[in-house]
């Protein structure tokens, strides 16, 4: 193959690809790359619009310009019906790493920031727990968003670790930095970059050829895309450049980049070229042809307009694909492509002018439904699935199938679906009739027909999504069959009953909800 320079390349990450087919190894356990964009709708993938993906979904999706993800799609187990419980950061990566609801894991109402008590809690064994105590090298890179934000660092942003002077400043008022210990989850190779600001990130790492030989604490300021800088740092880390890793044993490898979330307010927020080449000129109609966006009501009830984000958008988008094809060459490289399980997902959706509203924490399926796609070489056939997958559900799913079964610790509240992912039957596992949707102002389930919400107050509505794939037509629970809506009212009180949410335990709107006796 001849091999380009991929620093500004998009399309690359073939070669990886063409390995998904080639025969695993059986000399030690399957590595994992675990990919989770900020903020990326699944609605944001170039591959639903070929042939052999666009009668998938109901509805049309973004004009995006995504060659690697399109590829790494073809080569996948590909989710149509992925959530995220309580679509918002530090909510859906504290499920992700604990496997636990919100009522339970620490973070159970919105993000970690300053002044709120929110910040997973140390008491359990997390996902990469258990992977280190299996044996696997651990690496976690990018945005950790879990801890809770405390002002622990000096003016500088030097972490001092406490708030007695020179402590007392905040190094940002969302994500901070993670200090060696309980709080990293036994991440061996660790490199964080935190701030929203794609060119003028923080970046905190245990590796001082990351940090411009910087100690672990002290600020390092990249000052370029944050998405190639981490993307540089984890091509290093495969490639084993600098000995990051014991190469005999599995790796586990992390990667949360920042963008797609915001800012994404000008051009000046993303990369140039991409900006240029595919979506400067995009007209706008065809950047915000979704039939349910209203941007001038968005633009009036929230902090940015879309009409001016949404190319911005899509150009982050590309460039996370960018560096993807980056680190799946590499990935190539090294031989270990063909015994790696690769997962593309994100955090939640974006709105972006969809039903008026901009952001995140919405049940419509802008905001609830993310990519979520799984490359398994040889042991997952490519092929499409409807599995109503929560947050809670990843941790387990995926140490299942890295064959840890055992190993899932008796804490995990989500459900084992490897077997049913592995080989498409869900006998043993059967798939769940819902989806649980978390917010502290509402609570709802979707169905493969339907989406259903509890509103704090006692309001409750439906929408049909197989007649109203849009979302648009907010009915009243009377408008659907009788049988319909018990179905509904039960899915929600089991699932807000096993979350152990504070509606189930006070017994919330029950004429909408119905409990388990």
């Amino acid at each position: 193959m001849n091999r380009r320079s991929f620093s500004k390349s998009i399309t690359v990450g073939s070669a990886f690809l063409a390995g998904c087919s080639t025969t695993v190894s059986q000399e030690k356990q399957p590595n994992l790359l675990y990919v989770f964009p900020d903020q990326m709708r699944m609605h944001a993938m170039g591959f639903w619009k070929k042939p052999e993906f666009n009668k998938l979904l109901r509805t049309e999706t973004d004009p995006v310009h995504t060659p690697n993800i399109d590829r790494l799609a073809e080569n996948s187990v590909v989710f149509t019906q992925a959530t995220s419980t309580h679509p918002v950061c530090s909510p859906h990566r504290a499920m992700l790493m604990s496997g636990m609801y919100p009522s339970r894991n620490g973070i159970e109402d919105v993000n970690c920031h300053a002044g709120r008590p929110q910040g997973l809690l140390y008491n359990v064994e997390y996902f990469t727990d258990v992977l280190a105590t299996a044996g696997y090298e651990t690496a976690y890179v990018g945005k950790t968003h879990w801890q809770r934000t405390e002002p622990f660092f000096d003016k500088e942003f030097n972490y001092v670790g406490t708030s007695e002077p020179p402590g007392g400043e905040y190094a940002n008022a969302y994500d901070t930095y993670i200090p060696p210990g309980r709080g990293r989850l036994s991440n061996k190779y660790w490199f964080q970059l935190f701030k929203d600001d794609h060119f003028s990130s923080l970046g905190y790492s245990n590796r001082p050829e990351l940090v411009n030989g910087k100690k672990d604490g002290q600020p390092y300021k990249p000052g370029r895309f944050t998405p190639e800088v981490e993307a540089d740092a984890i091509v290093d880390y495969l490639e084993n450049k600098n000995g990051e890793r014991d190469a005999s044993k599995p790796f586990s490898l992390i990667w949360s980049p920042n963008p797609p979330h915001n800012p994404y307010f000008s051009p000046d927020d993303c990369e140039k070229d991409i900006y240029d080449t595919y979506y400067r000129d995009m007209p706008l109609d065809e950047q915000m042809y979704r039939k349910n966006v209203k941007p001038q009501l968005a633009s009036e009830n929230k902090l940015y307009d879309p009409v001016k984000c949404t190319a911005v958008y899509y150009s982050l988008v590309t460039g996370v694909d960018r560096q993807l094809g980056r680190v799946l060459q590499a990935l190539e490289k090294t031989g270990e492509a063909d015994n790696t399980i690769v997962v593309f997902t994100a955090d939640h959706g974006e709105m972006m002018g969809s039903h008026g509203v901009t952001g995140k924490n919405y049940y419509e399926d802008e905001s609830f439904l993310v990519p979520f796609l799984i490359c398994y070489p040889e042991k997952i056939k490519p092929h499409a699935d409807n599995l109503l997958m929560g947050s809670v559900d990843i941790m387990p799913s995926v140490l299942g199938m890295l064959g840890m079964k055992d190993r899932i610790p008796e804490t995990v509240e989500g459900t084992d679906y490897s077997q049913g992912i592995i080989t498409g039957d869900y006998a043993s596992c059967p798939k769940p009739k819902s989806a649980l949707y978390l917010n502290m102002k509402r609570k709802g389930v979707r169905t493969n027909r339907y989406t259903y919400c509890v509103h704090n107050g006692g309001r409750a509505e439906v929408v049909d999504n197989v007649k109203d794939p849009y979302q648009l037509n907010k009915q009243e629970p009377s408008a659907i069959p009788v049988a319909d809506l018990e179905m509904l009212k039960k899915e929600l009180g089991m699932r807000l009953e096993l979350a152990g949410d504070g509606w189930a335990k006070d017994r919330k709107f029950p004429e909408w909800i119905t409990y388990p006796s």
